[in-house]
């Protein structure tokens, strides 16, 4: 008798425990994913476009927590956003964009409390969950080489960029192979506009280069690696009236409308759709605080946009796929249990 009460106790017991295991399992399979999203700040239209990504994803997924911090083009109040993030003790923190060298030691202290750090476009020597980028090499060669074949090859061109972001020092190493490719290319004038007051920066900068070049053929192009740039360029250059060529990188829904506008010198622009960089990033996300497997490098797909893939679209409208057909869902960091989640919310 005293045996078989012992028996029914340990029964119980085993029971007890895989039901109060199940409880726990059930919860935390349930329980919100919290990301903090730290964002060095609105550079423009490709950042919106990223943030309402990422926002749109999340609401899409249903079960995460979003939280954005946003630094507004500071260096010093990033890396102090980014100490704010860990305190918050989120499942994952997002960073996007900023000074690598800054930002590592705050990335590391993160990854020591636990946190996941997936970033996007920072150049740091911590090993974070996951690595996102656009393809800038691609998105850098498309462009130029469009250049190169639009001018046969060779003319004086314009460089506007500046250093130290980890977009632009990619995107800047892809020049010199086309400058040996095209030997008849050459760089006339180069300058880097100021953070903080970029369109307005480049004007005046574009404005004293055409002041030192003043003959109507002594500048055939202008590579311009940020749609900033470009938009400046273009300001520059409407005035004077004079045939120079702009071709840059990032797109957004007013470049497109500069771009169709009737005598607009902006040709091409190669890009990545921002808003799905801002998806995969909560994407991924997801996965790894729920200890799902997810790549370590992720780049996101680069395309090129003509002038002439500008003007077949409608006033108002934006690119899709039917147009761009690599623009949009890339297909990245997708599961059957994301999609079934993204479902359920429909």
């Amino acid at each position: 008798m005293i045996a078989g009460r012992r028996l029914l106790w340990v029964f119980v017991v085993a029971v007890t425990m895989i039901l109060l295991n199940v409880g726990i399992t059930g919860f935390a399979a349930e329980k919100n994913v919290k990301v903090v999203h730290v964002a060095l700040g609105n550079y423009g239209d490709h950042w919106v476009q990223l943030v309402n990504g990422a926002k749109s994803m999340a609401q899409d997924l249903g079960r995460v927590d979003l939280v954005t911090l946003e630094a507004q083009l500071s260096v010093e109040k990033q890396v102090q956003l980014l100490e704010n993030a860990t305190t918050m003790k989120p499942d994952v923190i997002f960073v996007d964009h900023g000074a690598g060298e800054a930002l590592t030691p705050g990335i590391e202290r993160a990854m020591k409390a636990g946190i996941k750090v997936v970033i996007f476009d920072v150049l740091t020597t911590a090993e974070v969950i996951c690595d996102i980028s656009q393809d800038d090499y691609m998105l850098a060669y498309l462009s130029l080489n469009r250049m190169a074949q639009d001018l046969g090859g060779k003319g004086n061109i314009v460089v506007i960029a500046r250093a130290g972001s980890a977009p632009m020092e990619r995107r800047k190493r892809i020049l010199p192979l086309i400058l040996d490719r095209y030997k008849g290319l050459k760089v006339v004038a180069e300058f880097s506009p100021e953070i903080g007051k970029i369109i307005p920066s480049t004007i005046a900068n574009m404005e004293s280069v055409l002041l030192a070049h003043p003959k109507p053929d002594s500048i055939q192009a202008v590579w311009a690696p940020y749609d900033q740039y470009a938009v400046g360029a273009c300001q520059a250059i409407k005035p004077s009236g004079r045939d120079i060529s702009v071709y840059s990188i990032d797109v957004s829904p007013h470049d497109l409308e500069l771009m169709r506008a009737p005598g607009s010198v902006w040709r091409a622009t190669a890009a990545c759709d921002p808003t799905e960089i801002g998806r995969v990033a909560i994407r991924v996300a997801y996965l790894a605080a729920t200890g799902q497997k997810v790549p370590q490098y992720i780049q996101i797909p680069a395309v090129l946009i003509t002038q002439e893939d500008a003007r077949a679209l409608a006033p108002g409208q934006y690119l899709t796929k039917e147009i761009v057909p690599l623009w949009g869902d890339t297909g990245i960091a997708w599961t059957s249990e994301l999609r079934a989640m993204v479902g359920k919310k429909k």
